[in-house]
């Protein structure tokens, strides 16, 4: 009876309330922070905020083990191939690389990693005239920074997804009514707001921000996917002579005294990527254990990049038994990580590309490079206790996923996360390093004919690591492949890479091929098949086929964004169902998309 009273007197005395206040403000809509855009993209320290998250964006390939947007770069390409049997790890691109099936769920997600930060970078953009700026260099660094953000994901997605809509302003409103842009014309967009950019960026920054030298070298790559060789040379030749970069060639950094290690373990190890004293790092994004704004899931190299030897019950030893166990703080655990063997090098780079390679470190089988026949018994109910590993006494098909060699120097992370069963911990990590930028140089030198000096600039990237040095007469397209996947594995987005060389044999009717009929005779169809034993012959892996096709050269748009764009046209890839109902790009970038 009381609640019920109670009840009513309640909605009484709400109702008066109601009545008494009708003509104040307080039905007026109040935001809830005093933080609106209008009051904080005001001044420089506001536009900071949004360059510190775009700086952040740029982590995203590297880090995360579900897995991470690099490694389906990797699954699209020669190296490797998706060792989990998972439909979202894309085993058989037929079945799982489609606009609606769950499988493309890692490329939807890569087409969000990339809309995402361009969305923040186009507020930077929009509102470049609101504040009032100290000076016009602050204004205009400011400016250059979001230039080179919106560059760099839109240098992805024409690689990733070919065609797609460009967006060069800042939306406040739902917006349906999106167009795509040919790939052409996005790529001379972004040539134009970089070659701005390089021009204000600043020489020097802190790790982790954007200069002059990560401006110039993605420059350099879109002058590449132009045909501007000349301007791609020019460019890479920036940061190559201009007096703040050089490559690493002596010991530094934390081990520097251990003469286990050498230089070329030096530079990967997550301490010296940052150092001040490491003249080769370029743009290096930033994750450090323990500071809560820098610190990510870890790198996770460990999970994705090792074979699932630990956790694998058909590696026996020679009675039968499990050979090796996945316990806490066993020794091999702790030195080769809790490997799942989400990523699957195929030959090609397990073993191809170290033919004649001399005493390549980066082949160094004493410390950077970790053969199988490394890996030994740690079951301690095995009589074969600490001998290694004889694969003959298991089951061959297993070599998918729980058998291959890897470079250790590339995936070690100490992991202070998960110390009993490391992953890959915390650990700055290179978008940009001045390897990449000489055999860039050399790529373009190639295109020009030049291979006199394409040859010395490969020969800089190849005498740090004591590989044998080579002449004009070994210089072709496929060796400048080779060499970027000896020197950047797992740092290049190397489905983009490979794509971007598709793309200027067909434009310029190289090697017998046109963009007439590209999404059917491709570049980097032909090269995944010739190098990659999974795809070229169609292995069975438990209940998957590995498959792909020339079409998967671009991936598809996902149906969700084409269906949400009912006021517009989004196109489709060719190969995928929808496409039939594509028009013609929008070739003109305007002010007002």
């Amino acid at each position: 009876m009381k609640t019920n009273m109670f009840k009513k007197l309640t909605t009484i005395v709400l109702i008066a309330i109601l009545f008494i206040s009708c003509d104040d403000d307080w039905l007026d809509p109040k935001p809830l922070s005093i933080y609106t855009p209008d009051n904080i993209y005001i001044n420089k320290q506001g536009m900071e905020a949004v360059l510190l998250s775009l700086r952040r964006d740029l982590r995203a390939d590297f880090y995360g083990g579900n897995p991470m947007p690099l490694t389906l770069e990797l699954i699209s390409s020669d190296i490797g191939v998706a060792g989990e049997q998972r439909q979202d790890m894309v085993i058989n691109h037929d079945l799982f690389s489609t606009p609606t099936q769950v499988g493309a769920w890692e490329e939807y997600r890569n087409w969000e990693v990339a809309y995402n930060p361009i969305r923040d970078a186009n507020v930077v953009i929009s509102r470049i005239e609101a504040p009032e700026w100290q000076s016009e260099n602050d204004k205009n660094e400011v400016l250059a920074e979001a230039y080179f953000h919106r560059a760099y994901w839109y240098y992805r997605l024409v690689h990733q997804f070919g065609d797609v809509p460009f967006i060069n302003n800042e939306h406040t409103k739902p917006k349906n009514d999106f167009f795509t842009h040919s790939r052409k014309s996005i790529l001379k967009k972004i040539e134009t707001d970089l070659e701005f950019a390089v021009n204000w960026l600043p020489q020097k920054v802190d790790p982790g921000k954007v200069n002059k030298a990560a401006g110039n070298h993605l420059l350099t790559k879109i002058y590449l996917a132009n045909s501007q060789f000349d301007k791609a040379i020019n460019s890479a030749s920036e940061v190559i002579d201009g007096g703040n970069y050089s490559l690493m060639m002596d010991r530094f950094g934390v081990v520097a005294e251990d003469e286990r290690f050498n230089v070329i373990w030096d530079l990967h190890q997550k301490e010296n990527k940052s150092m001040p004293s490491n003249t080769e790092g370029i743009l290096v994004v930033q994750d450090k254990f323990g500071f809560p704004g820098a610190q990510t899931d870890g790198t996770r190299t460990m999970r994705v990049y090792t074979p699932w030897w630990g956790h694998a019950s058909w590696l026996k030893d020679p009675d039968g038994k499990r050979a090796c166990i996945d316990a806490n703080w066993d020794p091999q655990i702790l030195a080769f990580g809790r490997g799942v063997g989400m990523f699957r090098p195929c030959n090609y780079f397990n073993f191809d590309i170290w033919e004649n390679c001399g005493n390549d470190l980066r082949h160094d089988t004493d410390t950077n490079w970790m053969p199988t026949s490394k890996i030994l018994i740690n079951n301690p109910a095995s009589n074969y206790f600490g001998q290694p590993v004889d694969f003959s006494d298991s089951n061959p098909q297993d070599s998918v996923r729980a058998w291959f060699p890897w470079p250790q120097y590339k995936v070690y992370v100490n992991d202070e996360l998960r110390p009993q069963k490391p992953q890959g911990g915390n650990s700055d990590w290179y978008v940009f390093r001045l390897a990449e930028t000489f055999l860039l140089r050399a790529e373009a030198y190639f295109w020009k004919g030049d291979l006199v000096n394409a040859v010395e600039d490969i020969n800089k990237v190849r005498e740090r690591a004591h590989a044998p040095l080579i002449d004009a007469n070994d210089v072709d397209l496929n060796f400048i492949l080779d060499e970027r996947a000896r020197e950047l594995y797992i740092e290049e987005p190397r489905k983009c890479e490979l794509t971007r060389v598709a793309f200027i044999l067909a434009e310029n009717n190289l090697y017998g091929y046109t963009m007439n009929n590209f999404s059917e005779n491709n570049y980097w169809y032909d090269r995944v098949t010739e190098k990659n034993e999974f795809y070229n012959v169609g292995r069975i892996w438990e209940q998957f086929e590995y498959k792909i096709n020339p079409y998967h050269v671009l991936w598809p748009i996902p149906q969700s964004a084409i269906d949400a764009n009912n006021g517009g046209r989004i196109n489709q890839n060719i190969g995928y169902a929808g496409a039939e109902n594509n028009i013609a790009p929008l070739t003109e970038i305007t002010d007002e998309q």
